[in-house]
């Protein structure tokens, strides 16, 4: 009888192991973003404010259009650059992207050409005011991954790719849940990759066929980590 109750103990043990292991994962699907190097062009498209006002920045259309696309942008002008970031959406459109070739089939034209602006720094900022990090920040759909959650992706890890110095690097295969986008929904993440548009990931398929596993990361000290990096 006590053999009997050690087996079916060990049993219903292992079940609720396996449920929370099931639950710490999950099925994603990947794209990229970046911040684009544009040059400010006095003939172009206002980059507005907050207020819907003028910044002094203007970049032609097809540039404008890759600007507000990725979200955050560094602008030559006067032998200088400039960030900025997105900073919410004007009443009206500005600009209809499809008018642009390059982008004449592009869907999300309503959104993208609402975008306005705001002076930032580093590679710009995401959510609660966090730091991008390049490739280690991921916009996210909140309802499925909150911002500030660290995910751990197996496929990633190994993965090599020129720091900030240059310095070749692999990648540990941690993420951190910093930023959202108008068309990051459901299980879908876009991993950001700096200035570079250089992919060294693997699961990054750009298509929902493409699906990984992925696991919430549960230790405080790894999310502590992650959320320093990006403050």
């Amino acid at each position: 009888m006590r053999s009997y109750l050690l087996i079916t103990y060990f049993l219903f043990s292992t079940i609720i192991l396996l449920g929370q292991s099931d639950s710490a994962k999950i099925s994603l699907w990947a794209t990229y973003y970046y911040v684009p190097t544009l040059d400010h062009n006095e003939r172009g498209i206002d980059l507005l404010n907050k207020k819907e006002e003028k910044t002094g920045f203007k970049l032609d259309s097809c540039d404008w259009c890759n600007a507000v696309i990725e979200g955050t942008v560094f602008i030559q002008k006067e032998n200088r650059t400039y960030v900025l970031n997105y900073a919410g959406r004007s009443k009206e459109i500005q600009y209809d992207c499809r008018q642009c070739i390059i982008y004449k089939n592009y869907e999300n034209y309503l959104n993208s050409g609402k975008v306005l602006w705001e002076l930032s720094s580093g590679f710009g900022k995401g959510c609660k005011n966090y730091n991008l990090v390049p490739f280690t920040t991921i916009a996210v759909d909140t309802v499925i991954i909150p911002i500030g959650t660290v995910i751990y992706i197996p496929k990633a890890k190994g993965a090599k790719y020129a720091d900030s110095k240059g310095k070749l690097v692999e990648h540990n295969g941690y993420f951190f849940a910093g930023d959202v986008g108008s068309k990051i929904v459901g299980n879908h993440i876009d991993v950001f990759l700096g200035s570079s548009k250089e992919n060294p990931f693997d699961f990054v398929k750009s298509n929902h066929a493409g699906s990984f596993e992925a696991y919430f990361v549960k230790d405080k000290k790894i999310i502590d980590k992650y959320t320093s990096l990006h403050k």
